[in-house]
């Protein structure tokens, strides 16, 4: 049954059904609001240049960020608000004695200002700006997005805490958890078109298929695989936009809207343009080169490390935005050497190699090699 807040009275500042339990020593309780309730609730503004006593500095480009996603998302997803209060200022009645920790939540009017959020100030303050927003549009859809968004619910957690040092404890330790490794991301996220792509190569690409890291976010050296998830999904966007790899908003949805168009793209690189550009890349696809001897292979060449996979993406992707075919530029690359320890050896002359015979991974070096075999590939052609 759907947990909603009941009228305030004059003695009660609200009253909801609610969950009961124990955490921490403390008293908890578990209900839901739903979204315009929520804005009566705490109708407190959080001011950009404050920083709430139980709570970070607020970030407002943060909480506009999950306000966009709220307004663009109809399957969108938030996480419960974690508040404090004052024990003393609820009074919990259970259901039944065979029901003691299901009942009706009263919180007292005299003491609601105790109420802190110390975990989600940013998905409230998204909640305020897109609640008090769209209104201003008049638009069927913005119509239909408000309606939808004011008879949405979110979770509360109340905890009966009102001690500001605790309650600043308790914030990094709702804080502690697992960041998301960006091979996860990359599998997981299917909003991302370059993701999806990523992923559909892993599973289907002549050169990648059996060969791409899904459980880490790089490659061993004792590791048969090629690339990680996540460096490939990174691969495929420096193709589309060149070496920076940044990707607007209005190209990624252009992307997304035409996904068929961006695997070809990805999948004629990685199947057609990189076993052209080197022996080592043809020799898997053909079944000259083992999968299982990758790991001897990083030792003699740079063909499996990440950074040279970053060039070719960019170098592919400045060639054939100038000059169309690839060809000419995976000849260059084929004929020239890429092998560890070669002083003379493309790389070397590019100027991406370190002194102690590893590949530069730096923007600067790596821009100004790109550009170098860019240029020498010209010369050549």
């Amino acid at each position: 049954m759907p947990l909603r807040i009941s009228p305030i009275d004059n003695q009660h500042r609200f009253r909801a059904q609610a969950h009961r339990f124990r955490q921490g020593g403390r008293d908890v309780y578990y209900f839901t609001l739903d979204l315009e309730t929520l804005d009566g609730l705490l109708p407190q503004r959080v001011e950009d240049d404050v920083a709430r006593e139980a709570n970070r500095r607020l970030t407002p480009s943060h909480a506009k960020n999950i306000q966009v996603y709220l307004d663009e998302k109809d399957d969108w997803l938030l996480g419960a608000l974690m508040l404090g209060i004052a024990p003393d200022a609820v009074e919990f009645e259970p259901y039944s004695d065979d029901m003691p920790n299901f009942g009706e939540l009263r919180v007292l009017a005299n003491r609601a200002n105790t109420m802190r959020i110390f975990d989600g100030q940013h998905r409230r303050r998204a909640i305020q700006n897109v609640l008090a927003e769209l209104p201003g549009f008049t638009d069927e859809r913005s119509a239909g997005k408000l309606d939808s968004l004011r008879k949405a619910s979110m979770s509360i957690v109340l905890y009966a805490e009102d001690n500001l040092r605790t309650l600043r404890q308790m914030f990094s330790d709702a804080s502690q958890t697992k960041h998301i490794e960006p091979h996860t991301v990359t599998r997981f996220d299917r909003r991302d078109p370059f993701n999806r792509t990523a992923v559909k190569l892993a599973d289907a690409s002549l050169m990648f298929k059996g060969r791409v890291e899904m459980e880490r976010s790089s490659v061993a050296v004792s590791n048969i695989n090629v690339i990680a998830i996540n460096q490939l999904a990174a691969m495929l966007k420096i193709l589309e936009v060149g070496p920076r790899g940044r990707v607007s908003r209005d190209l990624r949805e252009a992307c997304m809207m035409d996904l068929d168009g961006l695997h070809e793209r990805c999948r004629e690189w990685a199947d057609e343009f990189m076993p052209a550009a080197r022996e080592e890349y043809k020799g898997l696809i053909t079944g000259e080169i083992a999968d299982s001897e990758i790991p001897q292979l990083r030792a003699l060449t740079f063909a499996y490390n990440a950074t040279f996979f970053r060039v070719l993406a960019a170098c592919y992707h400045l060639w054939t935005r100038e000059r169309g075919s690839w060809k000419p530029l995976a000849e260059f690359i084929r004929k020239a050497s890429i092998r560890q320890g070669d002083k003379h050896g493309l790389l070397a002359d590019a100027g991406l190699i370190e002194p102690s015979g590893r590949l530069f991974s730096r923007r600067q070096e790596v821009a100004a090699s790109i550009n170098h075999i860019v240029e020498a590939a010209k010369a050549a052609s």
